[in-house]
């Protein structure tokens, strides 16, 4: 058969999550664009056993609900009471004796647990409804870039198509299609290691424990929280799905969790019956729903470019991935395929576009930078109670605070206003790097306590997290904005005076601590009184 032409002016490669919220996003904005998506798999793909990525937060949550207009699609799925965490306790025999994290009640903006197989079949029979060619089954054979003229040869049923369109986005994952053509890999120093599976059935960690008091000291089952168990290195997600599997995963630093001790069902098992044993009993009382297992190692990685003025671009886990811990890779979705629709729709209406891609490349890139800095060789923190439940919520302040308002807010592909808001984020940032490394230096200091045996850390009742978490939602003019983002950087300043005196007891001789003076305020206190006293 002969080599068939098609014509479209955009052509997405790769039918995951990032590249079907990219086409409904264009299609949404510049509704006369043809747009092909081209995806190697057979849709529908299986519910649950799909891929991993289920739990959403805020900035993730805004694009799928009131950006993409997905609430139908999202009241489909589990609702997400908030991230919580376990930290060890005693060899991990009995979860209501753990230091716990978390929410007793929902926050004001919403989240999901998303069952991916089922969310992106949804989002196809979206595409297709749009207008959206959807090429499933098809693979790419060749590359062949221009000046906002490229070439694309694809083949499907033994038949090949050549693709001529203007723009080419690459959201094929970490085949990465772009970047291996053009050279562009690039790692990070974030060397860890995940492993994960899907239980065909709801493992609900209340279950865990008999004790009336801990079972009903929150407002809301637990299962419904994407529940993170905590040791020195490690963390364990479980994570429930609306079709009623559960997801689990591990996530390791090498360092400490060497890979090939968790590349293996098997292997996992054994992992989690020496560091998590409620979890491979839950496990084990379940095998005959097992559903699949994947491992990958190095998860973290970057991309020298991921925007050109030729009209390519990088989108999704084709191009930065950082950690799962926070759950930042529909983030991450939604803030780069925000930049590619104005690119593109920008381009649509003849405007030159070389500075503008420039500048949504330092933004993207400068917010890669900041957020690494919370996960790169932080994973010690996690086998300590107080110094991780600390970060925890400084993570928090930094996400609420910074980057999740100015999205919220609209303003992400505003250079005007993000070159404003620079000095308010380098607060940000500087600080961001003072508190990551004296944690840190706590974490190695501390041993466990198990006179904070079962003690309930309720970060919803935090006023000021609560404030910040309303006022993502809270309409604001640009200097209404720019006036938040000043206001938030000070009371991260004043969580970091907070944190350095809690510190300061503790390690005495640390230069950090020495010249610190008694905090103004006592943010912290309503919630982490316990763990101190």
């Amino acid at each position: 058969m002969g080599l068939l032409r098609e014509n479209y002016d955009v052509l997405i490669m790769g039918g995951g999550l990032s590249g079907l919220t990219l086409a409904l996003q264009l299609k949404q904005k510049e509704s006369n664009l043809q747009i092909a998506v081209v995806e190697k798999a057979k849709y529908p793909v299986p519910e649950a056993a799909h891929k991993v990525g289920e739990s959403s937060v805020e900035i993730g949550s805004h694009y799928f609900q009131d950006i993409l207009k997905l609430k139908p699609l999202l009241d489909q799925e589990l609702p997400k009471l908030g991230l919580r965490f376990f930290y060890t306790h005693e060899g991990n025999h009995d979860l209501s004796k753990r230091v716990e994290l978390g929410p007793s009640d929902f926050l004001f903006v919403k989240s999901y647990q998303i069952d991916r197989g089922r969310f992106e079949n949804a989002l196809v029979k979206q595409c297709i409804a749009q207008g959206i060619s959807f090429w499933e089954g098809s693979r790419v054979q060749e590359l062949e870039l221009g000046n906002c003229d490229h070439q694309v040869k694809i083949l499907r049923d033994q038949q090949a198509y050549l693709f001529k369109v203007k723009w080419l986005v690459d959201a094929s994952g970490r085949r990465s299609l772009l970047k291996q053509k053009l050279g562009l890999s690039k790692p990070t120093k974030h060397d860890v290691n995940a492993a994960w599976f899907r239980i065909g059935c709801e493992i609900n960690i209340d279950d865990w424990s008999s004790n009336p008091e801990w079972r009903n000291r929150n407002k809301h089952s637990r299962r419904i929280s994407t529940n993170h168990l905590m040791g020195k290195g490690y963390w364990v997600w479980l994570i429930p799905l609306a079709s009623g599997s559960t997801s689990i995963g591990i996530v390791a630093d090498a360092k400490l969790h060497p890979y090939d001790e968790i590349n293996t069902f098997p292997k996992a098992q054994a992992w989690l019956k020496k560091h998590e044993p409620q979890c491979a009993s839950a496990v084990a009382e379940n095998l005959e729903a097992f559903q699949d297992f994947l491992a990958l190692k190095y998860f973290s990685h970057s991309s020298r470019k991921i925007y050109s003025e030729e009209g390519w671009y990088l989108t999704g886990d084709a191009g930065l991935f950082l950690d799962p811990l926070y759950s930042p890779g529909s983030d991450f979705i939604g803030m780069s395929n925000t930049c590619i629709t104005d690119l593109i729709t920008r381009s649509c209406s003849g405007e030159k576009l070389v500075t503008r891609v420039q500048e949504y490349e330092r933004i993207i890139r400068t917010i890669f930078a900041g957020f690494l800095l919370i996960y790169e060789n932080q994973y010690p923190v996690m086998g300590s109670a107080k110094a991780m439940s600390l970060k925890i919520v400084w993570d928090f302040v930094m996400y609420w605070g910074g980057i999740a308002l100015i999205y919220f807010g609209g303003k992400l592909c505003d250079p005007e206003f993000m070159n404003a808001a620079r000095t308010h984020l380098n607060q940000f940032f500087v600080l961001n790097v003072k508190i990551q490394k004296l944690l840190l230096k706590w974490s190695s200091q501390e041993r466990e306590n198990y006179e904070n045996s079962g003690v309930f850390l309720d970060y919803s009742k935090l006023e000021f997290l609560r404030t910040l978490n309303k006022d993502l939602l809270r309409q604001k003019t640009d200097s209404e904005l720019l006036e938040q983002l000043s206001s938030n950087a000070n009371l991260a300043q004043e969580i970091y005076n907070e944190i350095l005196w809690k510190a300061k007891d503790e390690m005495p001789e640390l230069k950090e601590v020495q010249n610190c003076h008694p905090p103004q305020t006592a943010h912290l206190q309503s919630c982490f009184a316990p763990l101190f006293q």
